[in-house]
């Protein structure tokens, strides 16, 4: 077992490669909503709401919720800010925002950022690593500030053990990465795809590794080859271009994150003279659309910014003497996976562009609102999350 001190001395080194984490393309965001202020959010991305009147719990008491991410500047952290605003809005709480984290170091001095403006809870995620989490932890007890983990699980059995004894860490949320890195590859076989690169974001990251994990099982089981792996390329067009040169029968690339990149790969095979190949991606971007419709990308995995929404409302329950469980709480949440064009208007008609839940359905996670709430039921509703969800309660 590692010692912890290495552990979190490693992660600190890793920094530097992980910024391509968590879906945004971090370098050109840096800054993007950073400092702490409240984030706009378009009527249209807000949800319905109920008024105070009308809600049935007793969690009448003002709070501030914090949330720390790398910014807004892209579809993932655009629509990941907006998704917890659902949360909180629906409790009647504010919003108070850190966009900067883009570093350990940064996630640290965002924390503190918004506990010094007099945040009640904050969450963030561990995708430049998790030697913040320690320092979180102490920061959240000496100010008595509950918190919670988006899209996050932590390796480190060290840093497990001691966040299970802090009386301030509510949970955290993630997805079976496992399972969907299984299912991406399984896609891209089924799509013809034989030869496949892998390109990892980042090293020793949680998601990422069982990500990949869940890929190896799937080229075995189904006979089809990982021919080459890319660790946190500088240059995702380059990278890709001198591993086809190495490779001239790679077929395929499956990106375990920063789906941002893939048009760098798009452009790698075109311009090799490859007419045909298939790309699997995990993390929503802009082109995400354009690239479905014109056939360069096959599947793509993302809509996870209710990772967001669902940390935010464990930590309300608790912060409001509702714990949902007397342990610590790690749920899991499914991603939405498209494969084609008619996926993503769907995904932007119901979820981009507008509320994918009412404040009265999220009102239904908080005990407050909702006394026979338990973690299961909290667990069942958000493994229903899903396109075809949306679509069902949105057409009520």
């Amino acid at each position: 077992m590692k010692k912890k001190i290495i552990a979190l001395i490693m992660n600190c080194v890793l920094t530097v490669g992980l910024l391509t984490g968590c879906g945004s393309n971090q370098k050109e965001e840096a800054g993007a909503g950073a400092g702490t202020a409240e984030e706009e959010v378009t009527e249209k991305n807000a949800p319905e709401q109920t008024s105070g009147e009308e809600r049935s719990g007793s969690a009448d008491a003002a709070f501030k919720y914090g949330f720390i991410s790398w910014g807004t500047a892209d579809e993932h952290g655009r629509t990941l800010n907006a998704a917890v605003k659902w949360a909180v809005d629906a409790a009647g709480g504010e919003v108070v925002t850190d966009g900067s984290a883009i570093s350990a170091e940064s996630t640290v001095a965002a924390a503190e950022n918004l506990i010094q403006s007099g945040c009640n809870m904050i969450s963030f995620c561990t995708y430049a690593g998790e030697a913040s989490v320690a320092q979180i932890s102490k920061l959240c007890q000496e100010n008595g500030v509950y918190w919670t983990m988006w899209d996050t699980t932590i390796a480190d059995p060290d840093i497990a053990a001691m966040i299970a004894e802090d009386p301030y860490y509510v949970g955290s949320t993630s997805e079976d990465n496992y399972t969907a890195g299984y299912n991406t590859l399984k896609s891209l076989a089924e799509a013809g795809a034989s030869n496949i690169i892998l390109i990892k974001y980042g090293v020793n990251i949680p998601t990422c590794d069982d990500r990949c994990k869940g890929a190896y099982a799937a080229a075995e089981d189904l006979g089809v080859n990982i021919v080459y792996e890319i660790v946190t390329p500088e240059d995702y067009k380059k990278a890709t271009q001198d591993a086809l040169v190495a490779y001239p029968d790679t077929d395929a690339v499956l990106l375990t994150g920063s789906g941002s990149n893939t048009t760098s790969v798009v452009a790698a095979f075109q311009e090799a003279g490859k007419e045909k190949f298939y790309i699997g991606a995990f993390d929503y971007f802009d082109q995400m659309g354009e690239c479905l419709k014109d056939g360069e990308l096959t599947v793509i995995n993302g809509g996870h910014m209710v990772t967001g929404t669902f940390s935010a409302l464990m930590a309300i329950n608790a912060f409001q003497g509702n714990p949902l469980s007397d342990e610590k709480i790690k749920v899991i949440i499914p991603y939405l996976t498209l494969t084609s064009y008619e996926d993503y208007e769907l995904y932007k008609k119901y979820a981009s562009e507008n509320a994918a839940y009412t404040s009265q359905e999220l009102q239904a996670c908080i005990k407050a609102d909702n006394p026979e709430l338990t973690i299961d039921s909290f667990q069942e509703f958000i493994g229903k999350w899903s396109i075809e969800d949306i679509q069902a309660r949105r057409s009520e």
